[in-house]
């Protein structure tokens, strides 16, 4: 293995491809090795949240079903909100806060999220506009998949290239007003 620089990246290896979703303005995301990776700017600083490839899909699942809609507070008498059998965990902490514990093997992570962060993290998922982010290396695929938010906003249409010839694309027909009705 190589040195790693800030990026968590070793010497040698491609760049991460972050997606943008335009529904959550303030986070990149995008698949490393094992995990899925969640990056945003906050007070000034870029933080992340590393998600394990292993628990993405039942969080995703868990996110579209409404299971974190209402989260307790994590001294509170129901405490934490598992997914992934217990491997994840997510509770209210300060009044602003969400905190995700990831427990994955053997080692326990915790994050500390702004509650705007988190929210942005919910409307990426359920928008469908980060799907995907657990399926690998495929990056012809990757190229070629539209974003979730694209699909549901109707613009992930393919574009219809254009025919030789350009705008005369419909030789032979004449155009109509929309207002136009046949004589009588």
């Amino acid at each position: 293995m190589g040195q790693g620089d800030c990026t968590g990246r070793t010497a040698g290896e491609p760049p991460l491809r972050w997606r943008r979703p335009a529904c959550a303005p303030g986070l990149k995301f995008a698949s490393q090795h094992t995990d899925v990776v969640v990056r945003y700017r906050y007070a000034g600083r870029i933080r992340e949240v590393r998600i394990p490839v292993a628990l993405w899909a039942p969080f995703v699942h868990d996110v579209r079903t409404g299971v974190f809609d209402r989260l307790t507070p994590h001294d509170g008498p129901l405490g934490w909100t598992s997914w992934g059998a217990g491997s994840g965990q997510v509770a209210r902490g300060l009044p602003d806060e969400v905190i995700v514990r990831i427990r994955h093997l053997g080692t326990m992570r915790e994050n500390r999220l702004p509650q705007t962060i988190w929210d942005q993290i919910l409307v990426a998922v359920r928008a469908h506009a980060i799907d995907d982010l657990d399926a690998g290396g495929d990056e012809a695929a990757a190229d070629r998949r539209p974003t979730g938010f694209r699909t549901v906003h109707g613009s992930a249409l393919p574009l219809v290239r254009q025919r030789e010839g350009g705008s005369e694309r419909f030789r032979g027909t004449q155009p109509r007003s929309h207002h136009s009705h046949p004589a009588r």
